[in-house]
């Protein structure tokens, strides 16, 4: 998912003036860090699964090479 994507979702709209979020109210700062926090997980997301998947190939030749 995208920025703008989740932007459009959770209804917070940037400034188009000054190019910053309006965080003059609790609920509006609220909703930027839920953003912050959801890219934080997909990106540890995409490292767990790039590891898997380093894992599993690994385990693959390892089971082939020995047939």
């Amino acid at each position: 998912m995208q920025e703008h994507e989740l932007n459009t979702i959770m209804d917070v709209v940037s400034d188009p003036i000054k190019n910053v979020y309006d965080i003059s109210s609790r609920k509006n700062l609220a909703e930027i860090q839920r953003i912050i926090r959801i890219f934080q997980i997909n990106q540890e997301q995409n490292m767990q699964t790039k590891m898997f998947a380093i894992k599993n190939l690994a385990a693959f030749k390892l089971v082939t090479s020995n047939n």
